[in-house]
């Protein structure tokens, strides 16, 4: 029972921490006060021009089973899908012992989600640069997670996540680390 729960336990957890990304507001985003504008306008800027789009981008090519080999001993197939909007692939740490510490590894493209749009997941919303382009991490203590969302465009972005580890630390480290050398990349750069 107890395998059960370690392992069914980390997909719920990762499916929270993804939905918690997926608010989409209809109408057009304007900046409460002048103040929070001026970031957001130096973050747009980046390594991914306005024209830039995540269209013809696959989930699964972008996060593949050799990309994620290295974070632990063995992983469950990549499993593609549709989650609130994003084009998703995943792979969940097969875990063959109790003891082992559960690890789902994600990446969801949003195609009408800007790099704006990341939301507070409990840890706030940081601004961070990968290899040159404006990225944002969100993390949560419950469900324990991270996100680093890659702004593709000004109407795009691609978060890589690294949910149901044992600390949030952890977890921004292999996010961070699987966006800055292995998505990023692999992402348009005009």
């Amino acid at each position: 029972m107890k395998l059960l729960a370690r392992v069914t336990l980390p997909l719920a957890a990762g499916a929270l921490l993804l939905a918690g990304c997926t608010t989409v507001q209809p109408g057009t985003a304007s900046p409460a006060g002048s103040e929070s504008a001026a970031p957001s306008s130096e973050n747009s800027s980046s390594a991914a021009p306005g024209g830039a789009s995540t269209d013809s981008l696959q989930p699964c090519t972008l996060l593949t089973a050799a990309d994620v080999s290295g974070y632990a001993s063995s992983f469950e197939p990549a499993t593609e899908k549709k989650l609130g909007g994003a084009r998703v692939c995943s792979y969940q740490h097969k875990i063959t012992d109790p003891s082992e510490e559960g690890m789902i590894l994600s990446v969801a493209i949003r195609d009408t989600a800007p790099l704006a749009s990341v939301n507070d997941t409990g840890n706030g919303v940081q601004d961070l640069q990968v290899n040159g382009r404006a990225a944002k991490e969100a993390s949560s203590d419950a469900p324990l997670g991270c996100t680093v969302a890659l702004g593709v465009g000004d109407n795009a972005r691609v978060d890589v996540n690294a949910t149901a580890l044992n600390t949030v630390e952890k977890a921004c480290q292999i996010a961070k680390d699987l966006a800055e050398k292995t998505v990023e990349p692999k992402l348009p750069k005009a």
